[in-house]
């Protein structure tokens, strides 16, 4: 689970506290409300990439740890962002590979490899195995950045308009698509959107707009 307590965002002009948020296993919380108020800003202070521009206070505490103060490599936290970051010189396969953890099992390249490819075989893409990067339409890379994201096994996963480059129709069957693998994996996740379309009926939504406050030393 994710808990995020006594959040505050504060600028020169403007603050926004946040009430308490609990997101459990398998669960989406969605950000939204206008350009410019902090939504991308309190996605990259859970990752851990603390803004310069404002000053955010509060507690994160993800399956019962407090990992406020734990910088981004410690976190476990995941990110898919709406440009897809994948290796251009790596094929599907070893894109994959790169992500996925370093532990005993999974020590040397074959076993890597294999491991990379059970992923893509779970979800009907190992035809994807040996392609590049740029050999893949929108879809199948968004498809293959979440099973990324995912091959490293984080306990909470950000995303920030991770669709919203696809087409109407591409952008409905990724969501539904990505929603179901995160919740399959009971991982709790946390999405900025501008598109009410792209949220999910059984998702939580908070919208910053609704805890937004002008400074009063800004007003006289």
């Amino acid at each position: 689970m994710l808990e995020i307590i006594n959040c505050q965002i504060e600028s020169k002009t403007w603050c926004i506290t946040l009430p308490d948020i609990q997101v459990h296993k398998g669960e989406l919380l969605v950000i939204t409300g206008p350009s410019g108020i902090g939504k991308s800003t309190l996605l990259h202070w859970l990752l851990g990439n603390n803004p310069q521009h404002v000053t955010i206070k509060g507690q994160i505490i993800l399956s019962g740890a407090n990992i406020t103060d734990l910088p981004i490599e410690l976190r476990q936290v995941g990110l898919l962002m709406q440009d897809v970051l994948l290796f251009p010189h790596l094929d599907v396969q070893d894109n994959i590979c790169f992500a996925l953890p370093k532990n005993p099992q999974l020590s040397s390249k074959k076993q890597r490899r294999a491991a990379a490819m059970d992923l893509l075989e779970q979800i009907n893409l190992a035809h994807l195995a040996v392609r590049y990067p740029q050999n893949l339409s929108g879809g199948e890379r968004s498809r293959v950045g979440l099973i990324r994201a995912l091959a490293n096994q984080p306990q909470v996963m950000l995303l920030d308009e991770p669709f919203a480059a696809l087409d109407p129709t591409t952008r409905q069957q990724m969501g539904a698509w990505g929603f179901q693998q995160l919740a399959q994996q009971n991982i709790p996740s946390v999405m900025v959107s501008h598109d009410v379309d792209d949220i999910p009926v059984s998702a939580q939504q908070l919208c910053l707009a609704d805890y937004y406050h002008v400074l009063e030393s800004n007003n006289q």
